[in-house]
């Protein structure tokens, strides 16, 4: 048996070129970021498990936080904190609007599910959106052990659920490489993100699945997704046991971005626009 950073660590990628010249002083697009692997964290509130999974392994550089509970006051007060992000600090911070993530603006999303309660029953309407990217440098007195010399994180204020469709499905045409999957009970969703709820009708429509996805055990796993042998689950800050998932290697591939989805229109992005 082997933990989940040992064997991602056979994935290793390097920098991404766009990290570098930013550190050079030239500018990137968000189209930039979307260029590389991706982890991405719908509901992440403050857990950095993917964030520490994907910089320890090297396996990921660039990672999307999303969450519409978690203000921007809240997270740049615990991003202030010193421990909070152990071993790093920011070297470079990128301001976004709704038009740079989405220049060809919103995307209509009609499915053939309804949510389980309205998707904007828990959104705080005074709460302004944001959305940044902060770029990490590894500490002086820190190590190859602690992680990659640099890495991003970007914090989106949105729902996580259309964001995975306007972002992945149709703007950018490619999945997450590594996908946190965690339903939270009581943490305020709207809708499941696991099997069964909208997001698993979305992927499963259209086939812009990722590669690996850590699956918390309270969460039922997509379809076409199993178990990645030999590796041992890991735990939360709560103890909780999250499981490595990778796509079947017997799943019938079909083109990214070509998708037909139809019925009931959701809500885009909460309704809200970045400024």
């Amino acid at each position: 048996m082997t933990d989940v950073i040992t064997y991602l660590s056979n994935y290793r990628e390097d920098t991404p070129e766009w990290i570098d010249r930013y550190l050079r002083g030239e500018q990137i697009t968000f189209s930039d970021i979307m260029s590389s692997r991706v982890g991405y964290y719908p509901g992440s509130g403050y857990d950095g498990t993917l964030m520490k999974i994907g910089n320890k392994s090297r396996s990921v550089h660039s990672f999307l936080y999303v969450d519409y509970l978690v203000s921007r006051r809240d997270l740049e007060e615990h991003i202030a904190q010193p421990k909070s992000i152990l071993g790093y600090h920011s070297v470079g911070k990128i301001e976004w609007t709704e038009a740079d993530l989405l220049p060809n603006g919103q995307y209509p999303l009609t499915i053939n599910k309804r949510p389980k309660l309205d998707p904007n029953i828990f959104v705080d309407p005074h709460e302004k959106p944001y959305c940044f990217t902060l770029i990490m440098e590894r500490d002086s007195d820190q190590n190859e052990e602690r992680g990659a010399k640099h890495f991003a994180i970007t914090f989106l204020f949105a729902d996580g659920i259309a964001t995975y469709y306007q972002l992945f499905v149709r703007e950018y045409a490619k999945a997450p490489w590594l996908f946190l999957l965690q339903d939270h009970g009581f943490g305020c969703n709207y809708d499941v993100f696991g099997r069964g709820g909208i997001l698993a009708e979305i992927i499963q429509t259209s086939q812009c699945r990722p590669a690996f996805v850590l699956c918390a055990d309270n969460t039922f796993i997509w379809k076409d997704y199993q178990k990645v042998p030999c590796v041992e689950s890991l735990c939360d800050y709560y103890r909780n046991p999250r499981t490595l998932y990778e796509m079947s290697p017997l799943r019938h591939e079909k083109p990214v971005g070509q998708t037909t989805l139809t019925s009931q229109t959701s809500e885009i992005l909460n309704n809200k626009n970045i400024e």
